[in-house]
């Protein structure tokens, strides 16, 4: 009896042993994997309003004339962040460095002495890098693309001894292209 008992006992405890090491693996893999499952779910239901736009075209115009108006802003109130700023909050912007017509300042910051200013606002992706590009250019930097994804690009712009990195993401707001912009003194 004595030796059932140990026996069962120690198969007990390495079934619980097992089921730990899977819980904290299966959470460790989750926090791992969670932001590209994320980053995969927007990319779908983004290629799927494109998609669902060309199949259908004018539906999104439709959709809007039957939502109620001030819906959106109403939703925009409930979920933190999705609202733009009214105004640019505190801070200042990076001298010599243009401003996206439109933008809003949405943060600043400055670590070790150097500057960061990020700016939001209803605009393309695509055209806001190409007027950084061009206004940079026009100011004497030369441009380094540093990384780039469908979603987000760095850029580091460099003239003489002033080097600035402008990351650029795009992001959708109630199905408005979004893009934002982070300018950092390096």
């Amino acid at each position: 009896m004595s030796r059932w008992f140990w026996i069962g006992g120690l198969g007990l405890v390495t079934l619980l042993v097992l089921l730990v090491w899977g819980v904290i693996a299966g959470v460790g893999l989750v926090t791992d994997r969670l932001p590209q499952w994320l980053a995969g779910g927007k990319q779908i239901a983004a290629q799927s309003a494109q998609k669902a736009e060309k199949v259908f075209p004018g539906l999104k115009d439709r959709v809007e004339a039957l939502v109620p108006p001030g819906l959106g802003f109403k939703i925009e109130e409930w979920v933190p962040g999705a609202a733009l700023p009214g105004q640019d909050v505190g801070g200042e912007d990076i001298a010599g460095v243009p401003r996206f017509p439109g933008m809003v300042r949405v943060a600043f910051g400055v670590h070790e002495q150097k500057k960061s200013v990020t700016y939001k606002g209803e605009a393309g992706f695509a055209e806001v890098i190409a007027f950084y590009a061009r206004e940079m250019a026009t100011l004497g930097f030369i441009r380094q693309v540093t990384s780039a994804s469908t979603t987000e690009e760095t850029h580091v712009y460099a003239s003489g001894n002033r080097r600035f990195a402008l990351k650029f993401v795009k992001t959708s707001r109630l199905g408005t292209e979004m893009t934002e912009v982070e300018v950092r003194e390096l």
